[in-house]
């Protein structure tokens, strides 16, 4: 408000409006507390299932590929933190491969995530080793969008594994052989099962990853989980305007609508639950 605005407003109008805004002060304030105290209960329950970012598949990307891996294991942090951390993240394979004395050329990018000061208020465990190492395998589903299984549902005390890299699509099945190659389960998220897919792309980042595993935390719906997608609130608006432009059409029936165009396209970003772009 502009200080002329101000100065023009009675005593008792000012005095209510800085009420208001102590209150409304306040109750972030109260906000921000129980967000602490949930994160850090949160990251301390045993029960709660892990969320791996495995960066040992740095061996296929350049630098820029790196540097951009690097921004969405930082983005998936901030989404879990937003959400008092429904899954406790870690990272393993920090020198870029899953043989821990063989580090990638560009195992010094990755690096910079043990020195990441967004991670100083909730420390998460990184960890030079490989996931299969630290984990009892039988707790481990690594996501994956080449799986044949569909993920149901988030369990208590299970490891998820995500592949934290971006390749482009260039390399099919990385993850999926992984899986096989240390004996877990597979699991891909039911996109087909839950959202009308059309042209999207099926292969999220890993960002994305986390953002509908975190809201499906919530809401326990994976219909609703997708709806975070960028793609998907796109498609979102674009099908209540054509469903308000068939609603004021006089010349449309409802029921004899077969040409109207509900392609959802707008899909460019790609890693599958574990195949980031």
């Amino acid at each position: 408000m502009q200080q002329k605005e101000w100065e023009a407003l009675s005593q008792s109008e000012r005095e209510r409006r800085r009420a208001e805004a102590i209150a409304v002060h306040e109750k972030r304030r109260g906000a921000e507390v129980r967000l602490q105290q949930l994160c850090q209960e949160h990251l301390a329950d045993a029960k709660l299932p892990v969320l791996v970012f495995d960066l040992s598949f740095a061996w296929c990307m350049n630098a820029s590929d790196c540097r951009s891996t690097v921004s969405q294991v930082k983005l998936s942090y901030s989404a879990l933190r937003r959400h008092a951390f429904p899954l406790r993240p870690v990272i393993t394979s920090i020198g870029g491969s899953a043989d821990g004395e063989m580090a990638c050329a560009h195992s010094d990018v990755l690096q910079s995530l043990c020195t990441f000061n967004g991670f100083s208020r909730y420390p998460l465990p990184v960890h030079e080793n490989h996931w299969s190492s630290l984990y009892d395998l039988q707790r481990v589903v690594f996501l994956t969008a080449d799986a044949e299984v569909v993920l149901e549902r988030i369990e208590q005390g299970t490891v998820y594994i995500v592949g934290a890299f971006v390749d482009h699509n260039a390399r099919k099945f990385l993850t999926r052989d992984a899986a096989i190659r240390y004996g877990v389960r597979m699991a891909r998220l039911p996109i087909d099962e839950s959202i009308k897919v059309g042209n999207i792309c099926k292969v999220l980042t890993v960002n994305h990853v986390v953002d509908v595993l975190c809201r499906y935390t919530e809401c326990g719906d994976w219909s609703t989980a997708f709806d975070v997608l960028p793609t998907r609130r796109a498609v979102s608006r674009r099908e209540r305007r054509t469903n308000a432009h068939i609603s004021m059409s006089s010349n449309t029936v409802f029921g004899e609508c077969d040409s109207v165009d509900t392609d959802e396209t707008g899909g460019t970003t790609r890693v599958a639950s574990g195949q980031a772009d």
